[in-house]
């Protein structure tokens, strides 16, 4: 009977020793990284240690594995606040919060067009005016996003824009000299068009898919209408130089888009894509055309379709360096006059060099001043004609 008892003591010890090796174990992490030694686990086994009775709770280090299977899909390690902010400034800013993001955009764009008002006499020799046009713009925009996450997949974002815009006509032969220059400045600033949008996040990036967000925007005729806008002969040019009377701030017309944005985390890198769809309404106008007098009409500027590709590369937890490309494909803009009492209309006219081609090849910079500020910082060069020569941004946004 004292054998046995000692036994049962010994038996009881060596219970408490694994038991104790097994806490020592948990709280170094080592059983939530893998099994213990077989020879172990056959002990413990052995003596009922580590076995739930029918209809307990998980032990601790059974949960904790569950919890590690089901994130193992999951972005691994935890993203940096670099990569968070790329995220947000290609996505958006989910979650129940406002983020405000002020900005400011410069843009420069220049032209230049040899211009022929004559005939060719035996096929070599052009008799007739030859003047040199160039036109050079400067664009400053001055915006401000708010954003409200809604519910963790969807947001909300108002944009407002303020346009500074300075644009410097030149013609070259003026008044049938071939040394004459003209030259005139016209600036103009006021309220852009202001766009409401609304995204959702479909997707949740994960190890083996990527981050999906769909997005809608439309966009008011707020700013000043292009459309109206006479031609003014500069004096002394004898009609070489013709310049608007105004420039607009704004398209005119309604519009709305719809898109789609994809982005992947590989770390150090994230690499992003979008598509967009934009739609611009018809509209009708007092005066469409530049010629003295109303001309009242319709106006339907041609829709686009645009795409857009990057990489953005971690330098270190608070900075990134990103390049992206985005081209726009814009369709022949339409117009349709309303011809005078008892006359026909001619019908839809395309305006001719109305199509545009805009590729833009863009060079960025992210740094994460804190947890709730990042500095965005954009290069972009244009790649064709109908792009502007240079764009550069600035942006702030913060989170509260």
């Amino acid at each position: 009977m004292n054998a046995l008892q000692v036994e049962q003591e010994q038996s009881k010890k060596r219970i408490q020793t694994l038991e104790a090796r097994i806490q020592a174990l948990e709280a170094q992490g080592i059983t939530s990284g893998g099994p213990l030694p077989d020879s172990e686990t056959a002990a413990m086994r052995g003596r009922g240690v580590g076995q739930a009775p029918p209809g307990a709770e998980p032990a601790v280090g059974t949960e904790q594995a569950s919890v590690e299977n089901e994130e193992a899909d999951r972005k691994t390690p935890a993203p940096t606040e670099v990569v968070e902010a790329v995220t947000q400034a290609e996505q958006g800013h989910f979650g129940e919060h406002i983020n405000i993001e002020p900005g400011i955009t410069y843009s420069h764009f220049s032209n230049a067009a040899l211009n022929l008002s004559g005939f060719l006499a035996l096929d070599a020799i052009f008799l007739g005016l030859i003047s040199i046009d160039e036109v050079q713009a400067d664009v400053l925009t001055y915006d401000l996003t708010a954003r409200m996450g809604l519910t963790p997949r969807i947001q909300a974002d108002v944009n407002i824009p303020y346009i500074f815009r300075r644009s410097n006509f030149r013609s070259g032969g003026a008044g049938g000299n071939a040394s004459g220059l003209a030259e005139r400045t016209i600036t103009e600033h006021g309220l852009s068009d202001v766009s409401l949008g609304l995204s959702y996040h479909l997707f949740r990036e994960t190890a083996s898919r990527p981050d999906l967000v769909i997005n809608g925007r439309v966009k008011a005729p707020t700013g000043e209408s292009p459309f109206g806008a006479e031609l003014v002969v500069v004096p002394g040019t004898q009609g070489n130089l013709k310049v608007p009377s105004k420039l607009s701030t704004g398209s005119g017309v309604w519009g709305a888009s719809i898109g789609a944005s994809l982005l992947k985390t590989i770390d150090p890198m994230v690499v992003f894509g979008s598509l967009t769809y934009f739609r611009n309404f018809k509209r009708s106008f007092g005066d469409l055309d530049e010629a003295p007098g109303d001309q009242s009409g319709r106006a339907d500027l041609g829709d686009a379709i645009q795409y857009g590709i990057g990489v953005a590369y971690a330098l270190n937890d608070r900075s990134s360096l990103s390049m992206s490309l985005t081209q726009r494909f814009v369709k022949h803009a339409r117009l349709l006059l309303n011809p005078p009492e008892g006359q026909e209309s001619a019908g839809w006219q395309s305006v001719v060099g109305s199509q545009a081609n805009i590729g833009v090849l863009n060079v960025g910079a992210t740094f994460s001043l804190n947890p709730k500020l990042t500095l965005l910082f954009n290069l972009g060069a244009g790649l064709t004609d109908d792009a502007s020569d240079m764009v550069v941004s600035v942006r702030l946004p913060y989170q509260f």
